[in-house]
């Protein structure tokens, strides 16, 4: 008996330390501040307001610089940026006429809803003019809104190409396998790193690339002079009959000396040429001029983004910027220019005391129900009670852990599990009233009941949660992780804390 009054302690405490972490928090130090460590609750645009944005196609011309390089559009240089630093507008359209096709709209506006899907936006509206292009969309308004808008009109045009004739373009975004952000950790530090895959075609040409004309010329001449060196035990009879017939013909050489001069002088500036590289470059960004020192035989390359470093913030922000640039080029290469003619911030028709007075009356409820638990069952209706509070407390822990979205319809799901938390609970304490040899018995068949009646709400639940409308989804994820939770928190923790 003793035994089973200490386990119920350790199971109260255990549930007053879960209560505190949900309801009230832990906090710690970050950046100089106290916040609490734990996760926030992730609510939806109906809930906290929404950014709408327009893009339209662009109708901007290519800028060129002193020396015909493209730098970018008239979207994004002013005319006083083009005049200060002489640059050239030209008449050449970003987007050509024969690209304004339906085709290359539906393709653009797929391309933006991976890019939001790998940035983890998943609450969006998205919809397109088919006329025009123009595509319409509305987003969360969070801490990463200006990040997504940032990039995800970004073309993510890949090439690689002869550093001093852009025409001479070998590898483009048809080329590439996979873009992935990874890290190394030294003794020195920590280096991000951008790999880059490329697909067999691609490869072969990389492999003719780092071994033809764009070979650094010191690694050539290593070589050459490492072959010189096992010859020349080879060569000592030559260089005896050369130096023979120098020496007969001393007068001779002397006389030519000019020749010769002038022959070793072409030699040296052939030696001399100038060397080739090639840039590596994400639409207008350049991200290494480089020659190879070495064959790239397994079609990967790996580009540092940073020195080493052990600063957290400094390897967070590089692997984050890293990170964008591989789903922004494995997304695809945008077929046509945007550009952003409208974005509003629209606030939620829902205030935050209409929200507040929801929650108080859905408060108000519960308390009234685990009063009458009390005023029934006496001390087990305590006990009950208490498990009750536990179980909302971790439910409310999975959901922000889980990522899972609290929007209307999530509340709705929400109240849902509630009641059917409550009622387990209800028929718990209804047992409990029977003798010990009849409890076991019970239990058996009332927990096949109730699998049998929320088995086909709990399949419902998980066939939401793949369905792309937002409302929906979060209400799916809001039954079926309450559900799970309330099945076996109930059978596990509340039962075996009635059952002393």
């Amino acid at each position: 008996m003793k035994e089973k009054r200490l386990k119920l302690v350790a199971e109260i405490l255990a549930i007053l330390v879960v209560c505190l972490v949900s309801f009230v928090g832990v906090y710690g130090q970050n950046t100089n501040k106290i916040v609490n460590l734990v996760k926030g609750y992730d609510l939806s645009k109906d809930l906290k307001g929404y950014r709408e944005l327009v893009f339209k196609v662009s109708d901007a011309t290519e800028v060129l610089d002193s020396t015909g390089k493209y730098i970018g559009d008239t979207d994004i240089i002013t005319d006083s940026s083009i005049e200060r630093a002489s640059y050239q507008k030209t008449e050449n359209k970003v987007n050509s006429d024969e690209s304004l096709t339906l085709e290359n709209y539906k393709k653009s506006k797929t391309i933006i809803e991976e890019r939001l899907k790998s940035l983890n936006v998943q609450d969006y509206n998205i919809s397109m003019d088919t006329s025009n292009g123009t595509i319409t969309l509305q987003i969360p308004e969070d801490e990463d809104t200006e990040h997504t808008i940032s990039n995800i009109l970004q073309v993510a045009k890949f090439e690689i190409r002869d550093s001093e004739d852009n025409s001479k373009v070998y590898i483009t975004n048809d080329g590439i396998k996979k873009l992935s952000a990874l890290y190394n950790t030294t003794n020195e530090g920590t280096t991000v790193y951008l790999q880059m895959e490329f697909n067999k075609d691609a490869a072969n040409k990389l492999k003719e690339l780092s071994t033809g004309e764009y070979v650094t010329k010191e690694s050539k001449d290593d070589e050459e002079d490492t072959e010189n060196t096992t010859e020349e035990d080879t060569t000592d009879e030559n260089a005896v009959e050369e130096e023979v017939n120098m020496t007969s013909d001393e007068e001779s050489s002397e006389n030519n000396s000019e020749v010769t001069t002038e022959t070793e002088d072409s030699e040296e500036s052939e030696t001399e040429e100038e060397q080739k590289k090639i840039v590596i470059a994400i639409d207008t960004n350049e991200m290494i001029t480089t020659s190879f020192d070495e064959p790239i035989n397994d079609g990967i390359i790996d580009l540092s983004m940073n020195q080493p470093s052990n600063e957290a913030d400094k390897i967070s922000d590089t692997l984050r910027s890293a990170s964008t640039i591989s789903l922004l080029v494995n997304s695809g290469n945008m077929p046509l220019t945007y550009k952003i003619t409208s974005n509003n911030y629209v606030k939620t028709d829902i205030t935050q005391d209409a929200l507040q007075k929801t929650l108080i009356v859905i408060d108000l409820v519960v308390v009234i129900g685990l009063v009458l638990f009390i005023i029934k069952y006496k001390l087990r209706g305590l006990i009950a009670c208490i498990a009750y509070i536990g179980f909302m407390a971790m439910d409310l822990l999975i959901i922000r852990y889980t990522n899972t979205q609290i929007s209307i319809e999530s509340l709705v799901a929400a109240i849902i599990i509630l009641a059917i938390n409550y009622t387990l609970t209800f028929r718990v304490l209804k047992i409990q009233e029977q003798d010990k040899e009849k409890r076991k018995l019970l239990y058996n068949s009332e927990a096949k009941s109730w699998i049998i009646k929320l088995l086909p709400v709990f399949i419902i639940s998980i066939i939401f949660v793949f369905i792309k409308w937002a409302k929906i989804a979060t209400f799916g994820m809001f039954m079926f992780w309450g559900i799970l939770l309330s099945v076996i928190y109930t059978y596990l923790l509340t039962r075996d804390m009635l059952d002393k």
